[in-house]
């Protein structure tokens, strides 16, 4: 296989990795999109250059299974290793159970880190680049999705610490800080139980949501964006990317991080009082 390769988790149609899958085949690179069902990725069977391969990134065996295809297909080299499949449920930080947050530190951290142990001898071989589609929520406390803020803070430090150790293999390591982009999961509301603390504020919050999430980019301008920077024979280390980037680059670099609790607990009704606490 002459063209460069990539792999890319999570290209579900009408999500990141399905944008970034088409403008890696546009341009020339050999992309392996991947999805737990094939079917969820819509039309991209049909794209030049694009083969589609079931892959769930939470099992050891399927992981074993793509591995061994695209080792075959590439004669054991990959250029992009592109982590970009994930997942998100919100809930309040004291009533979501362990269960529910294994399974998304499973699919944001836990996969990643088996993936990277199987893939990384492709990647080496051709001296490639391991690329994160990280989250600004990793820096951002917002209200009701805790958990999900912690698997992206903790992948980004482990891509940090993985950029240190593959630099003596030649493979570098890009992690996109990513913002706002309208996917199927900028459209995820809050469904709180009866029982919670917090139910008298469910409203509140979808309108928060709704309201932070209105300035979302298109996905396939994000993927423009992003892949023109990925290719590049040195790519920067970090990309920022997504709607309202910027302004989380600007509080994190100023270092205002009190910004984000007087913004968010004004946003989501969280600066009064409770009328009460059910036990």
């Amino acid at each position: 296989m002459q063209k460069p390769t990539v792999l890319i988790t999570g290209c579900t149609k009408g999500g990141i990795g399905y944008s970034l899958a088409k403008e890696f085949a546009a341009r020339d690179y050999y992309v392996y999109a991947t999805s737990r069902r094939v079917q969820t990725m819509g039309d991209l069977g049909s794209v030049p250059n694009i083969t589609l391969l079931a892959l769930d990134v939470t099992s050891h065996d399927s992981l074993l299974a793509a591995h061994a295809q695209i080792t075959k297909e590439t004669d054991g080299k990959l250029n992009i290793l592109y982590h970009n499949a994930g997942y998100r449920s919100l809930g309040m930080a004291v009533e979501t159970s362990c269960e529910e947050a294994f399974k998304m530190f499973n699919a944001n951290l836990f996969g990643i880190i088996e993936m990277n142990r199987i893939f990384a001898e492709l990647v080496i071989a051709s001296k490639g680049k391991i690329v994160f589609t990280g989250s600004v929520s990793g820096y951002t406390p917002h209200p009701s999705q805790s958990v999900y803020n912690s698997s992206k803070a903790a992948v980004e430090l482990y891509a940090r610490t993985l950029r240190i150790e593959m630099k003596p293999f030649g493979v570098r390591v890009v992690f996109v800080l990513t913002a706002a982009v309208q996917t199927g999961m900028s459209t995820d509301r809050v469904n709180l139980s009866p029982e919670s603390n917090y139910k008298y504020l469910e409203a509140k919050f979808n309108e928060a949501w709704t309201n932070l999430e209105g300035n979302t980019m298109d996905p396939n301008v994000y993927a423009k964006t992003v892949v023109a920077k990925v290719v590049k024979s040195n790519p920067p280390q970090e990309i920022w990317c997504g709607g309202g980037a910027f302004t989380v680059w600007a509080v994190e670099t100023l270092g205002i991080h009190w910004a984000y609790t007087l913004a968010f607990s004004r946003m989501f009704g969280l600066d009064k009082m409770a009328p009460s606490f059910k036990k």
